[in-house]
């Protein structure tokens, strides 16, 4: 065989190695992207699972200029349970407070088990408020304004931050924000800065399910003085006993 024939060989042979090369990088490069991390557009529908969100998703870069904005398509839904652990943290003392949430045709059911006190329940629906403690027989009866504020009553007898604080924020507070995934869930985080009051604070938001699954604040001191932390969520399925009230009314038949 002649040298140029042989060379014409070779140079064909490192051509072809190339080409494979290059086609395998571009093809990696490719599935890299496809695996990227990916943000819903629309939420799923209220009350079912999200397990086909993910057919309906953008790509986006979650940052502290763009958090909100990713916040803003979130919602949370409409039928769930979970349970929330809250610690308080102050000078000398300390406090936690484990929650058995239930959400159900517009009310939140709570059973609060403080670390110190009685047990209470709390069932907050669009229009009443019902409080007691264990062995009463009958609740506290009060009277919600038609406005709204029944959702953020019912986060405030949780000790909750939720993510709709987020939105009402000055685009400086947030020093922070992007991806987060533990066990298996995807959330994003956001850390906000208080001028007025000095404070650090964290959020963890499930973009399964809209909700914050964890959150922790820091006073001026750097000091902890607040921490959240919630189980699994179980969306579209709640305890049948958690809208009953003492004299066995069931707030969740009249639905």
């Amino acid at each position: 065989m002649s040298t140029k024939r042989v060379l014409g060989i070779t140079i064909f042979g490192v051509i072809l190695i190339i080409a494979a090369i290059s086609v395998m990088l571009i093809s990696l490069f490719i599935r890299r992207d496809s695996d990227a991390v990916q943000l819903p557009v629309t939420s799923a529908p209220a009350g079912t699972q999200n397990g086909s969100e993910h057919d309906t998703l953008d790509r986006i870069e979650v940052n502290r200029e763009t958090i909100q904005v990713v916040v803003s398509t979130l919602s949370r839904p409409e039928v769930f349970s979970r349970e929330v652990l809250i610690e308080s943290f102050w000078e000398g003392g300390y406090a936690v407070n484990s929650i058995n949430v239930s959400v159900f045709g517009g009310m939140t059911s709570l059973r609060i088990l403080p670390s110190v006190g009685i047990e209470r329940r709390i069932i907050v629906t669009p229009e009443t408020e019902y409080i007691w403690y264990r062995g009463d027989r009958a609740p506290f009866i009060r009277y919600i304004s038609p406005s709204g504020d029944d959702q953020r009553a019912a986060d405030e007898y949780q000790m909750l931050f939720t993510f709709e604080d987020i939105l009402s924020l000055d685009s400086d507070d947030i020093l922070d924000a992007g991806y987060y995934e533990q066990d298996g869930e995807l959330s994003v985080f956001a850390v906000m800065h208080s001028k007025a009051l000095g404070y650090i604070r964290t959020y963890y938001i499930s973009l399964e399910h809209g909700l914050i699954i964890a959150a922790v604040e820091y006073d001026t001191n750097d000091t902890i003085v607040y921490r959240m932390a919630a189980g699994d969520t179980l969306v579209g399925e709640v305890d049948p006993t958690a809208f009953i009230l003492p004299d066995g009314t069931d707030l969740a038949q009249k639905k």
